[in-house]
């Protein structure tokens, strides 16, 4: 069944655990009270088992001030932060877990050594990242990208940043995936150039190499949010106002749209990487305790689909 909401994640994720498959976590640089607690509440929802990686004290005493029950949790000692990193991504890369969590370091020290080729979790396209907003009000989630990591994708990167978020909207369950390109017009004009290179190369190509999508090029968020919208502007298209993925032109863009979304009608945010053999499950500092859990959900039900189609084994059906 199609996930649709940030609860939905969540009990996909239980539900995964339940049936035999319960992922493993591995938080890098875990002295993070909102990271600890939103394992913690993870692990005792039973979808996950946590390890963390980090300083032991520093953990242990934060656990201590916040009342968060730690007890069912692995914790490695490992105080210095770049190699708090490696460990954790080092525990992916031999199978120990199936999933990286970024804690207390930069983004960037994270993203280093998961790319270092010593590991092996290079996937074939650019890293990009899915932030999956659960908006109210709406009848499904939707998953904006890049917001994250590409500054501004040239046409090949933003088509490779599609393939990622369609990869994690299959493993959602959604069919077809529709998919929504950035424009501030209804059509391609080379008064904003990416407008038609997003058209006649991005949409085109990913209607030729991905089954089952379908894709509008150019759209505004309006459109792609409402179906009163479209309906208003005459859009005929199956992406209007349904849109599941909606892929923009820069990080600034993909940045404001989504923590306009997050602090006003209060959308629960769901954050992950793709394109490594394993999700790393990537959220803010600010973000709150729920849209953590709900970000540890989508890496496990993201995880679960690359071993149950054999994503990286060569045997994706």
């Amino acid at each position: 069944m199609p996930i649709h909401s940030s609860d939905e994640l969540i009990a996909r994720a239980i539900e995964i655990a339940n049936e035999g498959r319960k992922k493993t976590v591995a938080v890098a640089a875990a002295q993070d009270i909102d990271v600890i607690d939103a394992v913690a509440q993870s692990q005792a929802d039973g979808f996950l088992n946590g390890i963390l990686v980090g300083d032991k004290a520093k953990i242990i005493e934060l656990a201590e001030q916040a009342q968060v029950d730690i007890s069912n949790l692995d914790i490695m000692d490992e105080p210095e932060v770049p190699l708090a990193a490696v460990t954790a991504v080092g525990l992916a890369s031999e199978g120990k877990a199936d999933a990286i969590m970024k804690g207390f370091l930069p983004t960037s020290a994270l993203l280093k050594t998961v790319l270092n080729k010593k590991f092996n979790l290079r996937g074939k396209n650019t890293l990009s990242h899915c932030a999956i907003l659960d908006i109210p009000g709406r009848d499904k989630m939707l998953s904006f990208t890049d917001g994250g990591m590409v500054v501004r994708p040239d046409k090949e990167t933003k088509l490779q940043v599609l393939e990622n978020a369609v990869l994690v909207a299959r493993a959602l369950g959604l069919s077809p995936v529709k998919v929504a390109i950035s424009g501030s017009v209804k059509k391609p004009t080379e008064s904003i150039p990416h407008t038609v290179s997003d058209s006649e190369f991005v949409a085109t190509n990913a209607r030729r190499m991905l089954e089952d999508i379908e894709v509008a090029s150019p759209m505004s968020i309006d459109l792609a949010l409402s179906p009163k919208a479209a309906k208003a502007y005459g859009v005929d298209n199956p992406v209007g106002g349904s849109a599941d993925i909606f892929v923009v032109d820069s990080i600034e863009e993909c940045n404001i749209i989504c923590k306009s979304l997050i602090q006003f009608p209060k959308a629960v945010f769901s954050g992950v990487i793709v394109g490594a053999k394993v999700p790393v499950s990537l959220v803010s500092r600010t973000d709150t305790v729920k849209n953590k859990k709900s970000s540890l959900a989508l890496a496990c039900v993201l995880s679960d689909y690359y071993q149950q189609n054999g994503i990286w084994s060569g045997e994706e059906n």
